[in-house]
């Protein structure tokens, strides 16, 4: 009875124990994530002062966006009034096709005008990715609710030595969060493109001439 009563409290020992080593695993997990999280977070705000060295603070990218807010809104309006008829004058037709080449145009010069930003941006992640991924090497700094397919499995586990699909590295947290908080952070700020930029423009791609 005793000796089973030993074996009882014992089990209970060890089972607490092992909640609290699960609980204080949990704890530096979320603060190395955190971590990460900020890190993110610091270097889109860096790649975004740059930007707005480079690029929005000139007056004319400033021109660009705003012709093509203007036109785009001009053309949406004019779009509008001919959706309802049968078929479009030739007058309608023409102002169209002149609105849109010269969206296509502003669009062109808009992104060629990013172009630098973009590539001191890119590289200045790339770095602040580097420096991150030596200071986490082979580190476990989340677990994931669920086994990681084979889809994000060479990013949840890059650098780990681990068979446990659940363990997660910095690299996907950290492409994580640089996808999810820079497109907001940019909307925060007010940096984003304006919805009428002709999206179906190539970046590098000149508009064709008539």
């Amino acid at each position: 009875e005793e000796r089973r009563v030993r074996l009882t409290r014992g089990g209970r020992r060890e089972g607490k124990e092992s909640e609290d080593r699960n609980r204080n695993r949990r704890m530096v997990y979320s603060y190395e994530s955190l971590k990460i999280v900020g890190i993110s977070i610091a270097g889109t705000l860096l790649c975004e002062l740059l930007s707005w060295f480079l690029i929005y603070r000139k007056s004319n990218y400033k021109q660009l966006v705003s012709s093509i807010t203007r036109t785009g809104k001009k053309l949406e309006a004019l779009k509008s009034e001919s959706a309802g008829l049968s078929s479009k004058t030739k007058t309608q037709k023409k102002k169209e096709e002149r609105l849109e080449q010269v969206l296509k145009q502003d669009s062109f010069e808009l992104q060629k005008s990013k172009m630098t930003a973009t590539v001191c941006s890119s590289v200045v992640l790339l770095i602040l990715y580097t420096i991150t991924s030596k200071y986490f090497s082979g580190q476990i700094v989340a677990k994931l609710p669920f086994e990681a397919p084979w889809i994000i499995k060479g990013a949840t586990q890059r650098g780990l030595d681990s068979d446990d699909l659940t363990d997660c590295s910095m690299t996907y947290v950290y492409l994580i969060c640089g996808a999810g908080l820079r497109p907001n952070i940019q909307k925060l700020l007010g940096n984003t493109p304006p919805r009428q930029l002709a999206s179906a423009q190539q970046p590098f791609q000149p508009p064709k001439e008539e």
